[in-house]
This record gives C-alpha cells, structure tokens and sequence, in this order.
C-alpha cells in the first residue's frame, strides 16, 4: 500500500467507500520522524494534493514548496514540525467533492458530495493516517488547508467538525459559491469560532472574489472573541488567484496554525 521514497511515502491508489473512486496521497515526513522514533507530531491535511509540493503534477506547473518552507521554518525555530497529507483531487469531480452545496459552473450543473468528501476525510483517511504514523491525533494538532475550492472546503469541513480539525488555513476561498449558505453555516456551527485556530486570506487582484470573502468574514469576525479564539483574516496586498502566489504566502498560515510560542 505505501510506497517510501525518503521522507515522501505515497500510497498510490487509496480507495474510498464513500466516495467509490482513488486517488493518491501523499504524506510527508517531518526532518527528525527518524531519529525521534518515540516522537508524535502534529498532522496538516490538505487538498489539492497535486499542487502543494514540488509541482510536477500541478496544474500550472507550479506547486507551492509547502514541504520546503516546513522544513526552512523549522529550521529557523518558528514552526513545529508536522506530518503534511496531501490529498489528491479528482480531476473532474473537484468542484463536486469541495462543494457542500448545489451550484453552477460554466452553465454546468455540479451536484454537492462536499459532505461525502468530509466523511471520506473524516472516517477513512485520517484512521489509516492515525493508525500508520506517530501521530498526535486530537484536534489541537489536526489541520486542514486549501485554497479556491479548497479554501471553501476547508471552511465548511472546519466549522462543521472543530473536534476533528482544530486549525485551518483558509486560503483564497471560493466563497461566492453559496454564500449566503456559508454564512449559515457559521452561525450554526458557531463553537468553531471558539475552538479553532484560524487564518483566512484574499490576494487584492483575484477578482470578483473580494465580495464574497467580505461578506463572510465579516460575519465570523462579528463572533470572534480574542480571548478565546486565534483567527487571523488578512487581505494580501497585489496578490492574484495563483498557485506561484500561495507559495509565496504559505508560510504565514503555517506559522500562525503550528508555530512555535
């Protein structure tokens, strides 16, 4: 099932009941996993698996070094070390699976499994993670982090499920897709706003997307109590809708989700 290349272990195929269909993870392993064989460490999923490390499967060529930057911040003593998961999308069924409700896009109707998704996620990944590697499973040390899409995704899995996953880096979301559904959201789901660790970014040049992120965080942020929650919202001045942009910036949510006090 694992196939270890180093500090890369990638399972292949990993199959979903859920979801009925595979894809590849990708797990990387943090500087001192083997040496330290008596150490657990903190877990980061996140979606978009082909884009996040060194980007010779992403879809602008372009990935985000995010196992890089890991490494250089730990090295510098400002992060803790983690064990990063990266998630596959599936290609055709992306918008489907990172959509907890009903929409459109181009004219094309995308039926929501945003909540299947979850459950995958939730019920037969991180298990096979937990049960796999040194891991410290409660949410404190359990993130989850995208962008676009993913960004969205990550929101509605996060605020629906704070005892899972306790830190998110919501990154140029997807908002504007049922926004009015995503503010819903929030108020139902209000103890997330407590319990979890948050940052949440826009770039200034991505667009139509500044309204819908406006409207959204203003209402999380209307709820937000500092001295019981740590959320981080920031717009990131010239910034574009691009993945060579969310590598620049990657290191602030990783700093601020599992930095070192």
């Amino acid at each position: 099932m694992f196939e270890t290349d180093e500090r890369m272990v990638t399972i292949d195929e990993f199959y979903s009941n859920i979801l009925n269909n595979t894809r590849e993870i990708n797990i990387y392993l943090p500087p001192s996993y083997f040496k330290s064989t008596d150490k657990f460490y903190p877990v980061l999923y996140m979606h978009d698996g082909q884009n996040i490390f060194d980007g010779k499967r992403a879809y602008a060529g372009v990935g985000w070094m995010v196992h890089e930057t890991h490494d250089e911040l730990v090295k510098r003593g400002l992060l803790r070390e983690l064990i990063i998961v990266g998630i596959d999308n599936i290609g055709h069924d992306r918008l489907s699976e990172y959509a907890h409700f009903n929409g459109r896009y181009k004219g094309e109707r995308i039926n929501a499994r945003g909540r299947l998704y979850e459950g995958f996620l939730i019920e037969e990944l991180k298990p096979v993670i937990d049960k796999n590697f040194r891991t410290l499973a409660g949410p404190e040390d359990t993130g989850l982090m995208g962008s676009s899409m993913g960004g969205l995704v990550t929101f509605n899995i996060g605020f629906r499920h704070p005892d899972v996953f306790g830190r998110l880096g919501i990154i140029s979301p997807s908002f504007w897709w049922s926004t009015q559904e995503n503010i819903k959201t929030i108020y139902m789901n209000q103890d997330a706003i407590e319990n979890s660790r948050m940052w949440m970014d826009m770039g200034t040049r991505e667009g139509s997307l500044d309204k819908s992120f406006d409207k959204v965080v203003e209402h999380i942020l209307s709820l937000y109590d500092s001295s019981k929650g740590s959320i981080e919202a920031h717009w990131i001045i010239g910034a574009a809708h691009t993945e060579t942009d969310w590598q620049r910036r990657v290191h602030w949510p990783l700093i601020h989700l599992f930095g070192l006090d």
